[in-house]
């Protein structure tokens, strides 16, 4: 450590803090004469003047002390276990168990103290700790490189040992990462790359949504391994019976079979389909032999009600978008031939409706008497006095019964629902709407999805907007020619999904119900097994205030008929639960509160869904870790070679040792013993003034 002294101000000005210093000395003793002080003691004070003036006169310039201190940071190894299941799935699972860690433990040793180790595990999580027990249900490789790379930036780290069978399911390609870092890595590769024979089921595909009545497609991918010439039955059953059967055979050892099934959806509810393949008679891995994939079978499909003024584009195309949808279905009616029941439908949209020929009153009363949610579409039909008395959210004045050409122009900050990127670019090149020319006031309580430009300018008008009334949810399109849009679509991408996208997220927000219930109760329909059960609860006493002072409990039910009871924790003005983690089934629940006015209660089911992404893939790849390694400029290792990495990790001429030169700059005059020194030169000085008896 070595120091020097520096100044704001220029040194060179440090000999007129002592000339300071002198003079002051000189005006307060030059005319004493020896009877009043010996001559002696005259010099002594005049020392003391002399150098309490200047050490005054010199901290006046800010002097600071620059250090230089160096400090010497050993190199970081960190070491990553796969803590993910399928480690343990290879022959050499007793080995991985028994005796990872104690190798580990015996290579800390070995590296002795000229090292720092760091231990993490990763699977589903990565977290820093000393043991593992192989029980995460996914493999998140990069992961733990992100948190390596992010706790160790600007870090010496020597070194990263990762061991691991090679084995992703969740995350990006570790390999990408490594191409850009500044350490090696060391692979330790377990597992087993042979390839054994195996049948199983590699991926399903279904909608979790079905409608009771109707038939469900479900595909099921069938992979073969090894198992060239064989032959097995795929089956699935429901409560217990068989619904479905194939026989398959295998031509090739490395097989995907695709198999489309059809399945009836007669009952409501949560419904469980356990999908099998018939095992090989001496296959070894039967865990992914078998799948349950669980269906919500509703009454019906939501209706909604499509009334215009007269034919137009607009209604096809919305009418096809719609009923692209799985969960709803259409109707179209003219204003003069709508005999539906109001109370049947989930949504209304009025087309160019209320207009100067239909004014439907008696309709309009209706639906907003069962607070039904509308969409309007405005266009040149309209009649806009009309359409102002009816609660929209949007109020025309100074309307000339003249339209302008409107674009859409996404508003960013729309809150109810997301845009994806090929919507994006679709209203970035749609034609413009006819839209009503007209000074547009809206409510506070209006969500704007997209402004209106006109010509070069983005104006504050709406073009889409929603209104959330405290009874319903209204939307309005201001102006007619949205059918151009879907053209636009099929011409610009050879498809209508991101125009069907936009229609079915409009209807999919307005038709949902917004009952209000004093006690309510938020959960996800499905669960993965390895996240928590979370849930969430609000409370409004009879004043409709939020409290949450009154105890909440639920009880969760399995399908064994087990119940698990909890209580709610209040948080902020709501309650929050976490009820961990359950195994994969069908769980139903009753939540309850005592309030004043009675017992609150509500009730609920969803699905916990097994995650079987560690038994679809048991062949290790040590070709992937082969290339971690060499990319880095590490090595790989197997198991029992784990004892030649501190040799390795010793030899490096990159795994040293760094110093480190930092410079700290402190200011004298917080220099306490400099203060102290002051003082005691004026105070001594004050003192033998006071006792040769002068002032």
């Amino acid at each position: 450590m070595g120091f020097q002294i520096v100044s704001g101000f220029s040194l060179w000005l440090l000999p007129l803090c002592f000339l300071f210093g002198a003079v002051m000395a000189i005006v307060l003793y030059y005319k004493n004469t020896s009877d009043d002080y010996p001559r002696k003691l005259v010099w002594i004070l005049s020392l003391f003047r002399f150098f309490s003036a200047s050490l005054i006169a010199f901290l006046l310039l800010s002097p600071m002390v620059k250090t230089l201190v160096r400090t010497t940071e050993k190199p970081t190894i960190v070491i990553g276990i796969d803590n993910s299941a399928s480690v343990l799935l290879g022959p050499d699972s007793t080995l991985v168990s028994d005796s990872l860690l104690i190798r580990f433990n015996q290579l800390a040793e070995n590296l002795g103290g000229d090292f720092e180790l760091v231990k993490y595990r990763f699977g589903q999580k990565t977290m820093e700790a000393d043991t593992i027990d192989f029980k995460d249900k996914q493999s998140d490789i990069s992961s733990f490189f992100n948190q390596v790379n992010s706790r160790f930036y600007n870090r010496n780290l020597g070194a990263v040992i990762i061991a691991t069978d090679g084995i992703y399911n969740a995350g990006t390609d570790p390999l990408y990462q490594l191409k850009s870092v500044s350490y090696p890595v060391f692979t330790v590769n377990l597992g087993d790359t042979t390839m054994y024979r195996d049948l199983l089921l590699k991926k399903m595909n279904y909608n979790r949504i079905a409608y009771k009545g109707n038939r469900f497609p479900v595909e099921i991918l069938v992979q073969s391994i090894e198992a060239a010439g064989e032959a097995a039955a795929l089956k699935i059953e429901h409560n217990g019976a068989e619904v479905f059967h194939q026989e398959l055979s295998f031509s090739s050892d490395n097989q995907v079979v695709t198999v489309p099934v059809m399945l009836q959806a007669d009952e409501t509810g949560q419904q469980r389909y356990r999908v099998s393949i018939e095992p090989l008679t001496d296959e070894t891995n039967l865990s992914n032999n078998s799948r349950d994939i669980f269906i919500n079978v509703k009454e019906n499909k939501q209706k909604i009600a499509i009334i215009a003024n007269s034919p137009h584009p607009d209604l096809s195309a919305i009418e096809q978008a719609i009923g692209n949808s799985n969960n709803f279905e259409t109707e179209l009616f003219y204003s003069d031939n709508f005999t539906g029941k109001v109370s049947d439908y989930s949504l209304f949209i009025l087309h160019q409706l209320p207009s100067a020929t239909n004014t439907l009153t008696g309709l309009m009363i209706e639906i907003s008497k069962q607070k039904k949610p509308v969409l309007f579409i405005m266009g040149n039909q309209s009649d806009v006095l009309r359409l102002n008395t009816l609660k929209t959210g949007l109020l025309l004045t100074d309307y000339k019964s003249s339209v302008n050409e409107a674009l859409p122009v996404l508003n960013e900050a729309f809150p109810l629902f997301t845009t994806s990127s090929g919507l994006k670019k679709l209203l970035s090149e749609v034609p413009p709407l006819q839209s009503p020319f007209a000074r547009y006031q809206l409510n506070n309580s209006a969500y704007v999805y997209s402004y209106q430009s006109i010509g070069n300018l983005t104006t504050q008008m709406p073009l889409i907007f929603f209104n959330q009334s405290t009874d319903r949810r209204t939307g309005l399109i201001a102006g007619e020619g949205i059918w151009k849009w879907r053209l636009t679509d099929y011409a610009l991408n050879n498809s209508h999904a991101a125009f069907d996208e936009l229609i079915g997220k409009m209807v999919q927000y307005l038709s949902v119900e917004t009952e209000k219930s004093r006690f309510k109760v938020s959960w996800r329909n499905y669960y993965a097994e390895n996240e928590s059960i979370e849930f969430g609860a609000t409370l409004f006493n009879e004043s409709d205030e939020l409290i949450n002072d009154k105890p909440v409990s639920i009880i969760i039910t399995g399908e064994d008929k087990k119940n698990y009871e909890f209580d709610f924790t209040a948080t902020g003005e709501a309650y929050t639960l976490n009820a961990g983690n359950f195994p994969p089934g069908i769980y139903s629940f009753t939540a309850k509160v005592e309030s004043g006015s009675g017992v609150l209660t509500q009730s609920g089911s969803y699905t916990i869904t097994a995650l079987n992404l560690e038994d679809m893939n048991t062949i290790a790849n040590h070709r992937l870790l082969n290339s971690m390694a060499s990319v880095s400029g590490g090595k790989s290792v197997y198991p029992d070679e784990i004892g030649q990495l501190a040799a390795l990790l010793k030899g490096r001429a990159d795994v040293k040792p760094v110093t480190y030169v930092r410079k700290r700059l402190t200011d004298l005059i917080n220099f306490y013993p400099l203060l102290a020194l002051v003082i005691l030169l004026m105070a001594t000085e004050w003192f033998i003034r006071k006792y040769n008896g002068s002032y």
